[in-house]
C-alpha cells in the first residue's frame, strides 16, 4: 500500500518536473486575488496530451479552497479506496496579464531544496475547469515569461497536457457522502 502512495507522489513530481518551472512566480503574491470560479471540488474527467507528454493520472479530485485573500490551498485526492491514500497539497496564487490567467503552483511537500513554481494556464467554462502546463524542453533558453506565455497561451506545440475537470456539487470527497466514480 505504501509503495503505491510513494509511486503516485513520484509520478506527479516527475511529471511536473517535465513542465516548465522557475524559482520566481509570474507575478508576486501581493498582486494576486481570489477567483471564486475556481473554488470548489473538481472531479478529474480526462487528459488531452500533447507533444508525447506521458502523464498517467488515476481518477481523483482537486479541492481548491482559499487560504487567505491572495492564495489558495489545493488538495489532490485519489479516489482509490485504500485507507493509506494520503492527499497531496499545493499552494497557489493567480497571475493575470494581457487577459490571460495563470496559477503559480508550488508543492507543499517538496523533496528538493528548491522552492519552484510551475505555471499553469487555466480557464473555467460552466462547470468545467481546464488547466495546462508548458514543456520545459520547449522553452527558449532566456525569455520574458509574461510576454512569452501571453503570446503562447494556447500554443499546443509547447503544452504538456490539458487536464479537464467537472465541478462536484456535493461535500468534500474525503467524507463518505460522495461515492467513488
Amino acid at each position: 500500500m505504501k509503495n503505491i502512495i510513494y509511486l503516485l507522489i513520484l509520478i506527479i513530481i516527475v511529471s511536473s518536473c517535465d513542465e516548465y518551472e522557475y524559482e520566481k512566480p509570474l507575478t508576486p503574491v501581493c498582486k494576486s486575488y481570489i477567483d471564486t470560479n475556481v473554488i470548489g471540488v473538481w472531479r478529474f474527467e480526462k487528459l488531452i496530451s500533447f507533444n508525447n507528454f506521458n502523464l498517467q493520472i488515476d481518477s481523483h479530485y482537486l479541492i481548491i479552497m482559499p487560504f487567505n485573500k491572495k492564495q489558495y490551498i489545493i488538495m489532490f485526492q485519489s479516489t482509490k479506496s485504500n485507507s493509506n491514500n494520503l492527499p497531496l497539497f499545493y499552494k497557489a496564487h493567480l497571475s493575470n496579464f494581457k487577459s490571460k490567467t495563470f496559477a503559480n503552483v508550488q508543492s507543499l511537500i517538496d523533496f528538493s531544496d528548491k522552492d519552484l513554481y510551475v505555471y499553469y494556464a487555466f480557464e473555467t467554462q460552466n462547470d468545467s475547469l481546464y488547466y495546462w502546463g508548458y514543456l520545459k524542453n520547449k522553452m527558449p533558453y532566456q525569455f520574458n515569461p509574461k510576454k512569452f506565455f501571453s503570446i503562447h497561451y494556447k500554443d499546443t506545440s509547447l503544452m504538456s497536457a490539458i487536464r479537464v475537470y467537472k465541478r462536484i456539487k456535493y461535500s468534500l470527497p474525503i467524507f463518505p457522502a460522495i461515492s467513488n466514480p
